[in-house]
């Protein structure tokens, strides 16, 4: 029987990751919300009773001074927060202003941080918007398992190689930056289905692909049916029920 081919469409670079910054980044440790250690332009400390606590190395849009990571613990001037201490705040320079604001949560509330190293917004609603999606979507939209295992999680610029396996299919080459949109098509199957991948561990090649179907031409402003999240590490593929499909990680770039 001839095996068919899937195909892949497109690739869309999410907002997530276009481009290097030059913000310095910042270097955050605190166990006590579940932050073993996480760098990037911009670190979101995730307190249950607090909410999210934005912090970067440089001015940015509805922050304000609070305080200087100078390589040790601080305690940050942010009142709506109880002024937290934090284990550890660094830079690669000696010492630099930390800049900060705090947002509610809009779903669950969860400790552990986020990180990521865009740099540019519009407007404060801009950033708080792109934090929103980090944080409900992306992050607690991780396995609870993966969560509590790593529950520091960055996004940046990493190129990660993928190949989608399935019965009556040539493996499919995909790849793309992390938080890209991955398109492809099945033989036979009437649906556009939609791929992103993060990455949870560049070392491991350890990747969470979250996977979405639609049956519009126009998918970007379509309506979209989530299928699941597939969790798959160099030398150790994932799979999912429907599409019945296994991802392998070919490679993830080193950290920028």
């Amino acid at each position: 029987m001839r095996t068919r081919t899937a195909l892949p469409i497109a690739l869309l670079v999410a907002v997530a990751g276009a481009a290097e910054t030059a913000r310095p980044r910042l270097q955050i440790e605190d166990p006590a919300r579940s932050c073993p250690a996480v760098a990037g332009s911009f670190v979101a400390l995730l307190d249950p009773e607090w909410g999210m606590v934005l912090l970067s190395a440089a001015d940015f849009l509805g922050g304000r001074r609070a305080g200087t990571a100078s390589g040790g613990a601080l305690r940050l001037a942010l009142p709506e927060a109880g002024s937290p201490t934090i284990a550890r705040a660094g830079t690669p320079a000696a010492a630099a202003g930390v800049w900060g604001a705090v947002y509610p949560f809009t779903g669950e509330h969860a400790a552990g941080c986020v990180a990521f190293d865009r740099d540019r917004f519009s407007s404060e609603g801009d950033l708080v918007t792109y934090l929103r999606w980090l944080v409900d979507e992306v992050y607690l939209g991780l396995p609870a398992a993966e969560r509590a295992e790593r529950p520091a999680f960055r996004i940046s610029t990493r190129e990660v190689r993928l190949q989608v396996q399935g019965a009556g299919f040539q493996p499919l080459p995909l790849a793309g930056r992390e938080g890209a949109t991955l398109l492809f098509r099945l033989p036979g199957v009437e649906r556009t289905y939609l791929l992103t991948p993060f990455v949870l561990d560049a070392g491991s090649g350890r990747v969470a692909a979250f996977v979405a179907s639609t049956t519009q031409a126009f998918w970007q402003g379509s309506e979209k049916q989530k299928l699941g999240v597939v969790v798959a590490a160099t030398g150790s593929p994932g799979s999912l029920a429907d599409p019945p499909i296994t991802l392998a990680v070919e490679a993830v770039s080193p950290e920028p």
